[in-house]
């Protein structure tokens, strides 16, 4: 239980960090906005493929 708080508590504070630095974090979600447009693409293109 304690191992538990201690990581829930080291997560708070990394999310903390990150919340002192936006453009780091603006940057981590272009970059997930980037990788799930990728991903949509490439479950387009296999679609596209399998109905061809």
């Amino acid at each position: 239980m304690e191992k538990v708080q201690y990581i829930t508590r080291s997560a708070l504070r990394r999310a903390s960090t990150l919340e002192v630095n936006p453009q780091a974090r603006q940057r981590l979600q272009e970059l997930f906005v980037n990788f799930c447009l990728i991903l949509i693409c490439l479950l387009l293109i296999c679609i596209i493929v399998m109905l061809l």
